[in-house]
C-alpha cells in the first residue's frame, strides 16, 4: 500500500467522519495528492464515501478493509497465474520443436601402467565422500595403497574395496578396512580388469593391466552398474 494511502487510513481510524480538507491538515499530505489517497483506498474497498458538500469519509474496520485488500490482491495473483499459464502454453510447442543435441557421454584413454596408477591417485586424492575399487592385480594394489590410506584416515572418506584372492593375498591390506573378495562365476572378467569409482561421479576402468590401456568416463549408467556389482553379496564376499 503506498505511503500516503497507509497514512490516510491510519488517521481515518482515529479521526473518522472527516473532510478531506480537514485529512490534509492531520496527516500533512498535499490537497493535490490526498484525493489520489482517498480514491485508491475506496477502490480496495478500505473506506466509505458519504456523498455530500464536501464528502465525508468513513474508515472501513481493520479486519473488513484487510479482508478486502486480500481479496483484491487474490484476484490479481490468480490473473497473473492465468497469464502465465496462456504464456507456457504458447512456449511449450516452440521448444519441443526445437531440434535438442544428442547428450555425449566423453570418455578418455589412458596408457601405459605409470600413467594409469598416476590418474588413480589423483582420483583418490579427489574424492571427498566414496571410493569404490576393484583391484585385479597386487602392482595396482601397490601402487595405490598408500592413496587409499590417506583418503580414508586424514580425509575419512569411505573405502569399497574388492580384490582377488591373488592381490589379498600377496599385499598388506590392514590399512584399508574391510576388504571383499571377487568371488561369483561371473566375476572372471571383472578379474581381468580393474575400476575405480569415486563419488558416484568418475569411473576409471582398467580393461588390461598388461596392455597398459585404461578407460576414463563420467556414464552415469555404467558406473552405476559397476557400484551395483560391489553390492552384490554373492560376486563380492566381505572376508573382513
Amino acid at each position: 500500500m503506498p505511503t500516503h494511502e497507509a497514512l490516510t487510513y491510519v488517521t481515518l481510524l482515529a479521526h473518522p467522519n472527516i473532510t478531506a480538507g480537514t485529512l490534509c491538515k492531520e496527516t500533512g499530505i498535499p490537497d493535490s495528492k490526498i484525493y489520489y489517497a482517498l480514491d485508491g483506498l475506496s477502490k480496495k474497498g478500505m473506506l466509505i464515501v458519504q456523498k455530500g458538500n464536501p464528502n465525508i469519509y468513513l474508515p472501513m474496520p481493520p479486519k473488513d478493509a484487510i479482508a478486502n485488500l486480500k481479496q483484491q490482491l487474490t484476484e490479481r495473483l490468480n490473473e497473473k497465474i492465468k497469464e502465465a499459464d496462456v504464456l507456457a502454453d504458447m512456449l511449450t510447442p516452440v521448444y519441443e520443436s526445437a531440434a535438442k543435441p544428442e547428450e555425449l557421454e566423453v570418455a578418455y584413454i589412458v596408457r601405459g601402467q605409470k600413467n594409469i596408477i598416476n590418474r588413480m591417485k589423483t582420483l583418490i586424492a579427489t574424492a571427498r565422500k566414496e571410493i569404490t575399487i576393484f583391484i585385479s592385480h597386487p602392482a595396482v594394489l601397490n601402487g595405490v595403497k598408500g592413496s587409499l590410506t590417506e583418503a580414508r584416515e586424514k580425509r575419512r572418506v569411505k573405502l569399497n574395496i574388492a580384490m582377488t584372492r591373488e592381490a589379498f593375498e600377496k599385499e598388506d591390506t590392514s590399512d584399508l578396512g574391510k576388504i571383499r573378495l571377487l568371488s561369483c562365476s561371473t566375476s572372471q572378467s571383472v578379474e581381468s580388469l580393474g575400476m575405480l569409482i569415486t563419488d558416484m561421479s568418475t569411473l576409471l576402468t582398467l580393461s588390461d593391466w598388461f596392455e597398459e590401456v585404461a578407460m576414463l568416463t563420467q556414464d552415469r549408467n555404467l558406473i552405476r552398474v559397476c557400484r551395483e556389482y560391489y553390492d552384490n553379496p554373492v560376486c563380492c564376499t566381505e572376508v573382513r
